[in-house]
């Protein structure tokens, strides 16, 4: 091979580098705004490294499902991964997880995470009732991706003093109006089992006596098993540098389904969040 037929192959294999790198720098952005959308595990597979980024927002969002008044609150987000060939993650949205199984557009796995209560205080219709602990959870996952489009499946149980079980179903489509802006659009829908819709919807005989005690003029409530909630997502990721970023979310949510629609705690069956921040990808 003469000299110049040596420089071709070295020209050549710059320009592979740089799209395998651009390749995965596109990727790990997209896996951003798939994190933050109705299929959080989908996220495209990093070949190579690990992925950390680090951002704190504001969301304002309904003080519990079916209420009618919202609250800001600090939104700290964090999603790092990439650690044993992709196969294990940290995420204030996914929890602490690991794909079991990542075949090509298909993927399965287990992740831990907590869920927060409910404090009465935040609404005049819970005054009376006591507040709902956070509890730990796991939840079981199945993806699947079309690219642009992706599915999942997962169920998840929360355990502790008060156990129950949610199975929820969601689509989302990725695209790239800019290559600065990294979008999501989403859509889910879930369904219940009776021990959860008792928890959140429901009202004891002695709840609803002592509320009613206090002022707030509620009956017992023993809701079944059922569709909970039906919703849409959209996320997005501006580049502002190499580094800094702009997320954002907006999520539609509404009840559907008997056992949360006739709850006396349900105020309002559609409930809209917003959350913005800005983040720091290492």
């Amino acid at each position: 091979m003469d000299q110049v037929q040596m420089d071709q192959v070295q020209m050549d294999q710059v320009q592979m580098d740089e799209v395998m790198v651009s390749a995965q720098k596109q990727t790990a952005l997209d896996s951003e705004a798939i994190s933050l959308s109705a299929t959080p595990d989908a996220e495209p597979h990093l070949e190579k490294g690990t992925s950390i980024l680090l951002g704190l927002g504001v969301l304002e969002s309904p003080v519990y499902d079916g209420a009618k008044n919202s609250k800001a609150s600090p939104f700290p987000y964090v999603d790092i991964h990439g650690w044993f060939h992709d196969r294990v993650y940290v995420s204030s949205v996914r929890g602490l997880g690991v794909n079991i199984v990542d075949d090509g557009p298909f993927r399965a796995g287990l992740a831990l995470n907590y869920r927060g209560g409910r404090i009465s205080s935040d609404s005049d219709r819970l005054k009376g009732l006591p507040d709902i602990k956070g509890s730990p959870s796991i939840r079981g996952f199945v993806t699947y991706s079309l690219k642009p489009l992706t599915f999942e499946l997962s169920v998840k149980n929360e355990f502790g003093s008060n156990p129950s079980t949610e199975v929820s179903f969601g689509t989302a489509l990725g695209f790239v109006p800019t290559p600065r802006l990294h979008l999501s659009i989403g859509a889910d829908l879930s369904w219940a089992d009776s021990r959860f819709t008792r928890k959140y919807f429901g009202v004891t005989p002695a709840e609803a006596a002592q509320a009613t005690a206090e002022g707030n003029l509620l009956t017992a409530y023993t809701p079944g098993s059922g569709l909970s909630t039906v919703g849409m997502t959209a996320t997005g990721v501006y580049a502002l540098t190499r580094h800094w970023g702009i997320i954002s979310r907006l999520g539609l949510s509404e009840l559907v389904g008997s056992p949360a629609k006739d709850s006396p705690l349900t105020q309002k069956d559609l409930g809209v969040s917003f959350g913005i921040g800005a983040a720091y990808k290492f």
